[in-house]
């Protein structure tokens, strides 16, 4: 069957050519590998997953940039060798590739793997789940079977798996501040009304091979290419929690990437000052600026905070009246308005709020707020950990 997306924005080289998939193929699970210390661990656990009613497939994209240095291919190489030697419970494809210094990064390694599941569904006449694990990700035995168990509704396009960090006692305490801002995040953007908040966890992401194509495919970004990638698909609809399993990313220290999970820990660990997180006020300006949606599309004239009025700028009214021009309903401009004011241009109004009229606050400060919304208990960081983990697991989308 032609694919547009193949022929102009895949990856142009073919992994596994040969590769004669199962016609029950359901899921291909994308593992991109850089110098990673234990992907046989994150392989185990797979392994140690129910198998769920139709094939599963796994491909492993072990990557380096052409510049790489010898620490790093020296760590691949190992992690090649033993693969040799795993014994996977599913079928495992291996590729190891070596990237343009300029492009290496895990947005490219993610996307090749992630378009290579997309020949191969298409090899087996499916459209099947592509599954985003990362190489240092545990995950509990049900993953596989309730991912498969969401795509059996015709109705998902795209989803995330539920997520909570390991908790080593060497990064308990980084580890904990920086979940929590991660569920203050999107939780504060629930408490806004924002229809689109949910989590962008590289890990967690999963999509339907047609879903995937219709979006132009996983972007090439070092770093933040899970965020961009939801961006675009969770607006088209179909878009779901999976909220019956959980994924286990790593909470280890690095400093491969510019920003994300490791980079975040790393500064909490090294910083003498509490941690600190974007001022409730941000939240609570961008809720007053949703509620007035439906009044924009029956009024002209509208007061909207002064943050919102600074960040958008003089012509604000006019460009919405931009996005009214463009449809004929209420109902239409709701779902316009926010793919104008989408989740990167909230992120860009949070950071100008930071910059210009709310500073940071610690945490607890933050949490302290956000308890007030959604009546969780009082006590310590780990008990507010534990208590959001169980309000955002009971959220449905």
């Amino acid at each position: 069957m032609h694919s547009l997306y193949l022929e102009r924005y895949a990856w142009p080289h073919e992994l596994f050519p040969d590769y004669q998939p199962p016609s029950n193929l359901s899921l291909i699970v994308v593992i991109p590998c850089f110098k990673e210390p234990d992907l046989i661990g994150a392989l185990e656990a797979l392994n140690a997953c129910e198998k769920p009613q139709g094939e599963v497939l796994i491909i492993v994209v072990v990557n380096e940039s052409e510049d790489a240095p010898e620490a790093v291919k020296t760590a691949n190489d190992l992690t090649l060798k033993q693969l040799k030697n795993f014994r996977s419970a599913y079928p495992l494809l291996v590729s190891h590739q070596k990237l343009p210094a300029k492009k290496a990064g895990v947005g490219l390694a993610r996307k090749i793997g992630m378009d290579e599941a997309v020949r191969i569904f298409r090899r087996a006449g499916n459209d099947g789940g592509i599954v985003c694990y990362d190489a240092d990700c545990r995950c509990d035995t049900n993953y596989l079977d309730e991912i498969e168990l969401a795509y059996s509704d015709p109705g998902t396009q795209s989803g995330i798996v539920f997520y909570e960090h390991q908790l080593h006692r060497e990064n308990h305490e980084a580890t904990v501040d920086y979940e929590l801002y991660l569920r203050y995040y999107i939780d504060a953007l629930r408490f806004a009304s924002f229809p689109y908040a949910h989590q962008t966890l590289g890990s967690c992401i999963t999509v339907r091979t047609s879903m995937y194509e219709k979006v132009g495919g996983m972007n090439t970004r070092k770093a933040g290419e899970d965020f961009y990638f939801l961006n675009k698909t969770i607006p088209h609809g179909g878009f779901v929690e999976i909220n019956s399993t959980t994924i286990r990313p790593s909470d280890r220290v690095s400093d491969r990437v510019p920003f994300g999970t490791g980079k975040a820990m790393n500064e909490i660990i090294n910083s003498a000052e509490e941690y600190s997180v974007y001022h409730p006020n941000t939240f609570e300006d961008l809720k007053l600026f949703f509620s007035k949606v439906d009044t924009f599309w029956a009024e002209e004239n509208s007061k909207i905070p002064r943050t919102v009025a600074t960040f958008l700028g003089d012509n604000w009214q006019e460009q919405i009246n931009e996005v009214k021009s463009k449809v004929s309903s209420q109902d239409q401009f709701k779902k316009r308005f926010f793919h104008w004011f989408d989740a990167f241009k909230i992120l860009k109004f949070v950071h100008f709020c930071r910059d210009e009229f709310y500073q940071n606050v610690e945490l607890e400060e933050a949490l302290d707020w956000l308890r007030q919304k959604h009546f969780f208990l009082k006590g310590s960081k780990q008990s507010y950990l534990v208590q959001m983990r169980y309000l955002d697991r009971e959220v449905k989308v």
